[in-house]
């Protein structure tokens, strides 16, 4: 896309404010002094998500308690014990319910 400049007034001194040129390629604007800091909403984007990597992998392995390996295991086979009781536990109310209405539908 072709460049299109714009006068952008800058400072703290609206008597006098500073003044120099902005480019603007697209959705992204660089100033004409310094062309290789491109800005650009990507960008930051961009640079938003590597820090979230950065601080997630920091968070968990600085920060996180991670339990140990007996009480990880126990953990496991807790809930596995747990899951198989509970698919017994449906399996017998689906047979009572199927017999039950097996009776009605068939009177």
């Amino acid at each position: 896309s072709s460049a299109v400049s714009k006068t952008v007034d800058v400072g703290s001194n609206p008597a006098s404010p500073a003044k120099y040129q902005r480019l603007r390629f697209g959705n992204c604007l660089t100033d004409t002094a310094s062309a290789s800091k491109l800005w650009c909403p990507l960008n930051a984007k961009m640079r938003k998500f590597i820090n979230y990597c950065k601080e997630s992998y920091v968070e968990l392995t600085k920060k996180v308690t991670w339990p140990s390996w007996n009480k990880l295991q126990s953990s496991a086979l807790l809930v596995m014990v747990v899951t198989v009781l509970l698919a017994l536990v449906l399996f017998v109310i689906d047979f009572a319910f199927e017999h039950l209405m097996t009776a009605i539908y068939t009177l």
